[in-house]
């Protein structure tokens, strides 16, 4: 009995200490984050979404071009600054982190996620404060669990499925959809036909294609153009800002470059992506 009160004792401390640890590093961020500036905390991310936004009409103009060159600069151009939109705004967005305003914040992420990224706003914001970040940096769970997809082989799942990612994204969306109220439905519904239907009517009217299906494979093309990098990112969990401190306090932490971390999930895609459970198996997410 004493040699298993010394073994709670002695784990109940390392428990107490890390959660010390994990309090002081909220601190530091919180600290960081007061005595930062507008322009740190806002600006640069607004400025790097506006410029994608401003690089929208050139784009579609471009698409419009009968020469190669000038057309494929608008097919980049408009992958560019779709993944910038859909990915970095959708995160800025998820976090709350594009205003002070509760309601704006709400407006932002329903903008973003909704209209802009074909996906429910209170699902992506469930998935990723919830499932992502509570599991940050653990192989086998938090992204790399919720978009386990078992049958695919690792070659089909890590460089040619991510292809598809825009096809999947609004049928996710309405399976998603199935669990909340009709009112909730109402507005996400309408809103994802929004987004999809203005790119489709400007690529017709202001590019100038001249059938629905040359329009709808350029949407698929720009909007899948950085898929493939944007999965591996999610389900390698790679580099949070907070590496230093985890580091020096010797917590449980795994960092690593993404060339290394696709070799990894290569060579180990059955372990990782294929016989680990998922991650409502193993924890409960808080």
């Amino acid at each position: 009995m004493k040699g298993h009160e010394k073994w709670n004792e002695w784990t109940g401390g390392e428990e107490t200490e890390k959660e010390s640890l994990m309090m002081e590093l909220t601190r530091l961020v919180q600290k960081v984050v007061t005595e930062s500036s507008w322009w740190e905390k806002r600006g640069i991310d607004c400025s790097i979404l506006a410029a994608a936004f401003l690089c929208l009409p050139p784009a579609f103009l471009l698409l419009g071009s009968s020469q190669t060159l000038c057309f494929s600069a608008g097919m980049l151009l408009m992958g560019v600054a779709h993944a910038v939109i859909t990915t970095k705004g959708t995160h800025l967005a998820s976090h709350g982190a594009l205003s002070e305003s509760k309601t704006l914040g709400k407006l932002w992420a329903i903008f973003f996620i909704e209209i802009c990224s074909s996906f429910s706003a209170q699902a992506a914001i469930q998935g990723h404060i919830k499932m992502h970040h509570a599991h940050t940096n653990v192989i086998g769970l938090g992204d790399s669990s919720i978009r386990k997809v078992p049958f695919l082989p690792r070659t089909i799942y890590l460089f040619i499925a991510p292809l598809a990612v825009p096809i999947i994204t609004p049928l996710v969306a309405l399976a998603h959809l199935k669990e909340h109220s009709w009112g909730h439905m109402g507005r996400t519904i309408p809103l994802m036909t929004l987004g999809l239907y203005s790119q489709y009517w400007l690529l017709i009217h202001v590019s100038g294609f001249l059938s629905p299906l040359s329009a709808l494979l350029c949407m698929l093309v720009f909007r899948a153009m950085f898929s493939v990098p944007y999965v591996h990112v999610n389900i390698f969990q790679v580099k949070p800002l907070v590496s230093k401190y985890l580091t020096e306090k010797k917590l449980p932490y795994q960092e690593d470059s993404y060339l290394s971390r696709l070799r990894l999930f290569f060579h180990k895609y059955k372990e990782l992506m294929v016989f680990a459970p998922p991650i409502t198996e193993l924890v409960g997410v808080q």
